[in-house]
């Protein structure tokens, strides 16, 4: 439990890269469900825990602070990519680096990387809720992300409900992907992911592939690169991951306006050495190839665009 026995408490993380003392929150319950959320990094979660062992992947060498990031190519992204249990890509592009109307975009964006305003913590029936604002900003577009996340530390629950408006005085696209890493104990050979899939695609060949292809785990260092697909499922019922061995089960679940996509990130090197399930409103294609191929989505001046993501722990 956090200070005087409170489940939320505010810390400082240090930056590998720069060593800048870093502001987070901690949040703790009494039954074993442990995260952090990083307000300056658009309340991206560093970590989260359960029972004492680490459901998130996080990369400890990675960037913490905001201001290790510069959008140029895969570079900026990639200095702070601590994985984490979520790391939000978008809001003006998400997936590859590419460049559209004089601008270049950098890899998956610029919104993990951007603090947020008008921070609030809520304490209620056993639930802590966590909520900012985060705006993307380039001349004449302005996106904003206004995020809530709350922890129900009595059902081991954790959410994430984000409202996107188009602040711009024009149309503008909407590249929004949840980057949502797991860790120990999901690694594994034995790993059981369950899940109703329509599609599934191979990133780098273009190829369709079968779920068994799709839901495969190698061993660490049995792959030298990541492995990438599109695909699309029911996300409404979720994706459940279940570690046979500590018995300890995960079901995420996404609804939102659009959010009809999700990616699986796999990699099998000895570092990361992780399984993503990314909930996207299009593939990460990057702006310019999800408009080459008639998937970019735009929100009109004023329009908004609601998104809620779940997930519940738990041991069987």
């Amino acid at each position: 439990m956090g200070e005087k026995g409170r489940p939320v408490e505010a810390i400082i993380l240090d930056d590998p890269l720069s060593g800048e003392e870093v502001g987070a929150f901690l949040v703790c319950g009494e039954d074993g469900l442990e995260l952090i959320t990083i307000p300056d990094r658009a309340l991206d979660i560093y970590r989260l825990r359960y029972r004492g062992i680490d459901i998130s992947y996080t990369d400890d060498r990675a960037g913490i602070s905001h201001r290790n990031f510069v959008e140029q190519g895969t570079e900026g992204f990639l200095r702070n990519f601590f994985a984490g249990l979520l790391t939000t890509c978008g809001l003006c592009n998400a997936g590859r680096p590419c460049q559209e109307g004089g601008h270049s975009f950098g890899l998956h964006g610029c919104i993990s990387n951007i603090p947020c305003t008008d921070v609030a913590v809520r304490e209620e029936d056993g639930k802590v809720s966590i909520r900012g604002t985060a705006d993307e900003v380039h001349e004449e577009v302005h996106m904003r992300l206004c995020r809530e996340i709350t922890a129900d530390l009595s059902s081991q629950q954790l959410s994430i409900e984000d409202i996107v408006e188009n602040l711009s005085p024009s149309p503008q696209p909407y590249m929004m992907m949840y980057h949502i890493n797991f860790g120990a104990p999901f690694l594994s050979e034995k790993l059981v992911v369950e899940g109703k899939f329509s599609y599934i695609e191979n990133r780098d060949s273009g190829s369709m592939e079968e779920k068994e292809q799709l839901i495969h785990m190698g061993t660490p260092g049995s792959g030298e690169r990541e492995t990438v697909y599109y695909t699309k499922a029911d996300m409404k019922e979720g994706i459940t991951l279940y570690d046979p061995e500590k018995k300890i089960r995960a079901v995420l679940r996404a609804e939102g306006d659009g959010l009809d996509w999700m990616g699986v990130w796999k990699s099998f090197c000895l570092k990361p050495y992780a399984i993503g399930i990314e909930p996207c409103i299009c593939p990460g294609l990057g702006r310019a190839g999800a408009r080459e191929r008639g998937l970019l989505v735009m929100l009109m001046p004023g329009e908004r665009r609601k998104n809620r993501i779940s997930l519940k722990l738990d041991q069987l």
